[in-house]
């Protein structure tokens, strides 16, 4: 999809409104169908076609709820998106700030969070912490670690020292965690002296003219609930994780369902957004099509794995993403060149700087309980297998 230089990431996106309406897609909505048969979801919507501002395709299956009452899946539903909040919200707001001079990727952390421990072991940057190399566990309970959102900084760090302190192997550092974007949300509020949910109208709705209804941080406001897919009915995997007992409750509504995300207000670095799979296609397009929002650098760092010495046997990680290079990611026909993530909830995105093309699939997958068995990964292959099979053919 050629894009002339000149006209910038609104031109392109503009001239792309006044194209017909996104159509459905027999096979893929077949593919979702039978697995909300199979019971691997309740509903899915999906959104996938070349980067624009409206997808080619666009459709909804299944249903969005299935307690307290059946509700239909909508095209135009609110997902509860999870961990895509690193991937469209985090990462491109840090490269926007580090395009205008505000951030230093390099520069450790502890320049501007002064409540960072001082210790032998050097405090990560904003690369190694969005890149996964930060050396952090891969989650903590920091609602019973941290006696209240302001010392979740504090919580992190000791973590990070007492693991980096044991003698762990460089390896090691290496894990994915939640930790580094939860640090680095809450440093963009402290350099930017503005929230996240102003940082997310100034830096990326207003710009990319995404509505704030169709993409906003929780929890969701009471009059737009109806159409919310509720997720999880209480945090099984968490409790387990923490090692504390589980409590079946109403499913969560509107409210985020990642525990740290919800104790910081419903905004963090990791999580929090809850976004229709239109909104979620017009922020990924952006993150491939040439233009003012992001710089070609930005885009390529979102795009391409680093290098590093101790990734042998690791996952490959762009600038917030993963790279379809990495064996277990989900990439399936897009190939080693893509680029994307998941959520836990069942949602992902997967992006094509080659062909320029997005497919976008939202499930609430853990409603109305964590479905454990759902072969998420090898689901979301063959979904974007469909996806590159319709777009190469020309349809």
């Amino acid at each position: 999809m050629p894009v002339g230089g000149s006209a910038g990431i609104m031109g392109v996106m503009k001239s792309s409104c006044s194209s017909t309406p996104s159509r459905r897609h027999r096979g893929v909505e077949g593919f979702l169908l039978r697995h909300v048969d199979a019971g691997d979801w309740p509903g899915a919507t999906y959104a996938f076609g070349p980067a624009a501002h409206h997808p080619r395709y666009a459709g909804a299956v299944g249903c969005a709820a299935l307690e307290p009452r059946k509700r239909s899946a909508r095209e135009d539903g609110l997902y509860d998106l999870a961990s895509l909040t690193k991937a469209l919200f985090t990462a491109p707001i840090v490269l926007r700030l580090v395009e205008r001079g505000v951030l230093d990727l390099d520069t450790p952390v502890d320049a501007w969070l002064q409540e960072w421990p001082t210790s032998e072991v050097a405090a990560p940057s904003i690369r190694e912490m969005m890149t996964h190399r930060a050396g952090f566990p891969a989650w903590l309970p920091l609602y019973r670690e941290a006696a209240c959102p302001g010392s979740v900084i504090e919580a992190i760090a000791r973590s990070r020292l007492d693991r980096l302190t044991r003698g762990e192997n460089a390896a090691r550092r290496s894990e994915y965690s939640c930790l580094g974007p939860i640090v680095v949300g809450v440093l963009l509020e402290r350099v930017t002296g503005r929230g996240l949910r102003t940082l997310l109208h100034r830096e990326l709705r207003r710009p990319l003219g995404v509505d704030e209804k169709a993409l906003d941080f929780g929890p969701v406001a009471a009059d737009r609930l109806d159409g919310v897919a509720p997720t999880e009915a209480g945090r099984r995997a968490e409790a387990k994780l923490a090692g504390c007992a589980f409590e079946r409750r109403p499913p969560f509504l509107g409210t985020v369902h990642d525990g740290n995300a919800d104790f910081l207000g419903g905004a963090a670095g990791n999580a929090g957004l809850f976004g229709t799979a239109s909104a979620v296609f017009r922020v990924a397009s952006a993150m491939l099509l040439h233009g003012d929002w992001l710089t070609d650098e930005s885009r390529r760092m979102l795009h391409s794995a680093s290098p590093s010495a101790d990734r042998d046997d690791l996952e490959l990680r762009t600038f917030g993403l993963v790279s379809g290079a990495d064996p277990s990611a989900p990439a399936g026909a897009f190939g080693p060149q893509s680029c994307g993530h998941v959520g836990f909830t069942g949602t992902s995105i997967w992006l094509s700087p080659e062909e320029r093309s997005v497919a976008v699939l939202l499930s609430n997958r853990v409603h109305p309980e964590d479905r454990e068995d759902a072969p998420m990964q090898r689901l979301r292959s063959r979904y974007h297998d469909l996806v590159a099979e319709c777009l190469r053919s020309g349809a």
